[in-house]
């Protein structure tokens, strides 16, 4: 007998649709090459499985920023590194914006097209009684256990200048919802539809966190999330709730996005502080949109 802690649910054999299965139509079929499709959520996964080399990126839908002219800045996936590592070079105050709000150019490179909800370019109505949704494992590390860099991560709006020098956010109109992560280690989260320049504390700090794990330039690991549902999108109204680690740590209530004609795309940023190397990496990102044609509580439409 296996003696692995794994969580999860084992079985032997596949798991085949029953008679009344889609009403029959999905009789004998196993359920995982249909399940995804049943629900009312369409959901795409990106667990960057593909070597991506650094320059590349760009190729797979991404609009990669300079942020204060870096100095060996890279976005690389690699084989013994599976994620997408953006580190922020080596110069004080700069490092790289990543932004998938682009369509995937159809270049001849080594980078797979980069499977995400989006680029979503928002109306008035867009979201009303919608939901989306978004995953993502990120790492942090820090040269010397010594963060000083900061981060955005989320689904955000089009936008070259996340944070400003000192790490304070700085996002334009459209906001986004999402996480901070400021020079002093406060992981902080937000959720607007105007421009964002403050936060909300977590308790977490990513900073205290890395110099009790002495990790010595390895990376630790979070994963955040949000789940963003929107009643009348002009109106901002609704509520986003926030994930860490798998728990829901808190609710904004009628500060939605989407409400009038940004784009938006999952997003992350990071630059570093003063002479510390910051990274960050990001294992798997996670979008989940209600399907066409469906309302919350999907009483309208059928899937």
């Amino acid at each position: 007998m296996s003696n692995r802690n794994i969580k999860g649910t084992h079985f032997q054999g596949p798991i085949l649709g029953n008679d009344s299965a889609r009403g029959g139509l999905f009789r004998d079929v196993p359920s995982t090459a249909v399940e995804a499709s049943r629900s009312p959520y369409k959901v795409i996964v990106e667990d960057f499985p593909n070597q991506i080399a650094d320059g590349d990126l760009a190729a797979g839908g991404a609009v990669v920023t300079a942020i204060n002219t870096p100095t060996a800045a890279t976005e690389v996936v690699t084989g013994a590194a599976p994620y997408l590592l953006i580190n922020a070079g080596t110069k004080a105050d700069s490092g790289s914006e990543v932004q998938f709000v682009a369509v995937n150019s159809g270049a001849t490179t080594a980078t797979a097209n980069i499977k995400t909800i989006g680029p979503i370019t928002s109306t008035t109505t867009l979201m009303d009684n919608k939901e989306l949704f978004w995953e993502a494992r990120v790492g942090f590390s820090a040269v010397s256990d010594i963060w000083d860099g900061k981060c955005v991560i989320g689904w955000v709006t089009t936008d070259t200048t996340l944070v400003d020098a000192a790490g304070v956010l700085s996002i334009a109109t459209g906001g986004g919802a999402g996480f901070h992560v400021a020079e002093l280690g406060a992981l902080s989260y937000f959720s607007s539809q105007a421009a964002v320049t403050t936060a909300t504390d977590s308790g977490i700090n990513i900073k205290t966190d890395i110099l009790a794990n002495a990790l010595s330039g390895g990376l630790n690991w979070y994963t955040l999330g949000c789940r963003i549902h929107i009643t009348d999108a002009s109106a901002s109204t609704g509520y986003t709730e926030f994930y860490i680690n798998g728990k829901k740590t808190a609710t904004i209530v009628d500060s939605t996005p989407m409400a009038s004609t940004q784009v938006y795309g999952m997003t992350f940023s990071c630059s570093n502080g003063g002479a510390q190397v910051n990274d960050l990496a990001v294992d798997h990102m996670t979008t989940g949109i209600t399907r066409a044609g469906l309302t919350y509580p999907y009483s309208t439409g059928q899937w």
